[in-house]
C-alpha cells in the first residue's frame, strides 16, 4: 500500500512540477506554500502539523505525532491592470499550477523528527501587449521562479522546547522580453528590443525555534536565508532598422532573506488563535539589477557592455492572522487575513515584477478519513492602485503611468499518515 501511494503521489507531483514552467499565471507567486497554511492566514511558524514547516519552521518537525507524506497544489489566477498615457490594459491571465512534495518522520526512540520538501517558494510573471512610444505595439514579457529542494531536522532540546535547522538546494530562473533603454554605462539612453534568459543553481537554509510557553500557547521563531544566484545565460538585441546582436549574459540575482515570530494559542479544546509577524528584507535583495553583456557577435554595438537598472525596494513586514475551529473530530474550519507593507517605490514601479499585493483573505476546510487528510483552501489577493508621475527608469517607457492588482488562488491538499 505505501509503495503505491509514494508512487501515485510522485506521478501525479511530477505530472503537475512539469506545467509549472509552462502555465505559470501573470502575477506574483506567494510565499504561501500549503493548502493548511494558506487556509488560516499562512500562518505556520509555531504550528507542527503539515509539511510546510520544512520550509517555514523545521522546530515543528520535533513534534510530529506521525510519520506523513503530503501532496499539495496551487492553481493561481492573477489580474493586474496597468495604464499610462498609450495604455490601457489588463494583463494576460493563463491558470498556474504550484505543486508541492512534503516526507516527514518521527522517530520514537529519540525527540527528533526530519523533514523533506521540494516546491515552488516564490516568484512572478506578467504578460502585456502594449504600446511602445518608438515601436508600436510589443510584448511586455516577465518571468521568475524560486523552487527549492529542503531537507530539515527538529529536535527536543526538552520537553516543550525544540530547535529546528533545514539546509538543501534552490533554483531560480529568469526570463524577459521587453523594449528597454539602457540606464548606465556605454549604452546609456539607447533603446532597444530585448529579450532574455538566465538561470543558477544555489544552495538555501533556514532554522528555528518552537517553545510551548504555556498547556495552551506555543511561541515559534524563525530565519530563513536569502537565495543568491550568479545568473549566466544570454541576451538578444534587437534595435529595428540599426541590426541585432547577441551576448553572454552574467548577473547576480536574489530572493531575500526573512525572519519571524509566531504565536499559537488553544482558546478552548476546539478553538484555536495564531498570529505571525514576518520580515522580509528586500532591500538588499532588490536594490537593483546590474546586467553584465560579453561577447557581442556584433561589430556596430559594443562587444561587452554594462547596466543597471534601479529597483530600490524597501523592507517590508507581513501580518497573519489565522482562526481555526474543529467542527468534528475530523473536520476544520480554517480562516485568515495576511497583511502585507507594499515594499515597492513609486518612481521604480513598472508593470514587470508585480509585487504590491497588499491584503489577502482566506478560508479553508480539512477533512480526516482513516489515515487521509483531505484540505481544501481559498486565497483572495487585493492591491491598492499605485502611480507614479516621473520614473526613475529613464527612458520615459514608464512615466505617468498606474498599475493595479489582484489575485484568486485555490489549493488542494492530500496527506496520508504512514
Amino acid at each position: 500500500m505505501k509503495r503505491i501511494l509514494w508512487t501515485g503521489l510522485l506521478i501525479i507531483f511530477l505530472i503537475s512540477i512539469s506545467y509549472v514552467s509552462k502555465a505559470l499565471a501573470n502575477g506574483v507567486l506567494l510565499e504561501n506554500v500549503g493548502t493548511t497554511t494558506i487556509g488560516r492566514g499562512a500562518t505556520n511558524i509555531a504550528f507542527s502539523d503539515n509539511g510546510t514547516m520544512v520550509h517555514d519552521n523545521p522546530a515543528g518537525l520535533a513534534n510530529l505525532k506521525n510519520d506523513k507524506i503530503e501532496f499539495t497544489t496551487e492553481l493561481i489566477s492573477f489580474s493586474m491592470h496597468y495604464q499610462d498615457l498609450q495604455n490601457d490594459e489588463e494583463g494576460k491571465e493563463p491558470l498556474c499550477i504550484l505543486p508541492s512534495l512534503f516526507y516527514m518522520k518521527d522517530f520514537d526512540e529519540i525527540p527528533l523528527g526530519i523533514g523533506f520538501g521540494i516546491f515552488s517558494s516564490a516568484g512572478y510573471s506578467t504578460d502585456y501587449d502594449l504600446v511602445h512610444p518608438d515601436y508600436g505595439i510589443q510584448k511586455y514579457y516577465s518571468y521568475s521562479l524560486l523552487s527549492k529542494i529542503l531537507v530539515g531536522a527538529g529536535y527536543k532540546i526538552k520537553d516543550g522546547f525544540s530547535l529546528g535547522i533545514g539546509i538543501g538546494a534552490s533554483y531560480s530562473k529568469v526570463e524577459l522580453e521587453i523594449p528597454y533603454t539602457f540606464q548606465t554605462g556605454d549604452m546609456e539612453g539607447n533603446s532597444a528590443l530585448i529579450n532574455m534568459d538566465a538561470d543558477d543553481w544555489s544552495y538555501t537554509w533556514n532554522m528555528g525555534a518552537q517553545w510551548d510557553i504555556s498547556s495552551k500557547t506555543t511561541l515559534g521563531l524563525t530565519y530563513r536565508s536569502k537565495d543568491a544566484f550568479d545568473m549566466h545565460g544570454g541576451l538578444d538585441l534587437n534595435i529595428p532598422g540599426l541590426g541585432a546582436a547577441h551576448y553572454a549574459l552574467d548577473f547576480d540575482f536574489c530572493w531575500p532573506r526573512s525572519a519571524g515570530i509566531g504565536i499559537l494559542h488553544h482558546l478552548t479544546q476546539n478553538h484555536r488563535l495564531s498570529f505571525d509577524v514576518v520580515w522580509i528584507d528586500w532591500s538588499s535583495a532588490f536594490d537593483d539589477l546590474t546586467l553584465k553583456l560579453s561577447n557581442g557577435n556584433n561589430v556596430a554595438f559594443p562587444l561587452d557592455a554594462k547596466d543597471t537598472l534601479p529597483l530600490a525596494w524597501e523592507d517590508s513586514y507581513s501580518f497573519r492572522l489565522g482562526y481555526e475551529q474543529l467542527l468534528t473530530p475530523v473536520d476544520t474550519l480554517r480562516l485568515g487575513y495576511i497583511y502585507i507593507q507594499n515594499p515597492v517605490p513609486d518612481d521604480t514601479l513598472t508593470p514587470m515584477i508585480p509585487g504590491i499585493l497588499t491584503n489577502m483573505i482566506t478560508i479553508g476546510y480539512g477533512r480526516e478519513w482513516k489515515n487521509w487528510i483531505f484540505n481544501l483552501a481559498y486565497l483572495y489577493a487585493f492591491s491598492n492602485k499605485q502611480s507614479v508621475g516621473t520614473s526613475r527608469i529613464i527612458g520615459g517607457d514608464f512615466d505617468s503611468s498606474s498599475v493595479k492588482e489582484s489575485l484568486h488562488c485555490f489549493s488542494f491538499g492530500i496527506a496520508y499518515r504512514l
